[in-house]
This record gives structure tokens, sequence and C-alpha cells, in this order.
């Protein structure tokens, strides 16, 4: 069976022990603390994700009860303009 690139022959690996190579420690440092900022990042969208939905509830339930007010307000006054 043939390779389809013989670069694949020269890739580096984690036990190559080469000096140059990418799996360093310090770029497995990086690596890690990318992939912990991805998950950080994921837990805060999913917690802003819920807090804007019960917002959105609240400020739903808010308009609501602002518009009763406004009929109450509303009836009110056009009682109190009658008896005058």
């Amino acid at each position: 069976m043939k390779r389809i690139s013989p670069s694949s022959d020269k890739s580096p690996a984690p036990d190559s022990g080469a000096t140059g190579s990418l799996w360093q420690p310090s770029w497995w440092r990086w690596l890690i603390s990318a992939l912990s900022e991805t998950v950080e990042t994921e837990k805060q969208i999913v917690w802003l994700r819920k807090n804007n939905e019960e917002l959105r509830k609240n400020n739903e339930e808010l308009r609501h009860k602002n518009k009763r007010l406004a009929e109450f307000d509303l009836v009110g006054h056009a009682t109190r303009t009658n008896r005058n």
C-alpha cells in the first residue's frame, strides 16, 4: 500500500524526544490552557443563556403587570372624572 504523503513519516510524536517538535511541554501547556479557557467560556455561555431566558420571562411578567396597572389607572381616572 502506498502512502498518500511521504511527510506523514516525519510527523513529530510525543515520544520522539526532538527538541524542535510541536510536542514540547510548553506547547502542551498552551493547548491545555486554551482548552480550559474554551471550557470556561462554554460554561459562561450556558450561564448567560439561562440568565437571559430568566430575564426575558421577568420582563414579560413586568410588561403584563404594567399593562394591567395602566388599565387600572385608566379605569380609576375615568371613575374620578365622572364623579366631578
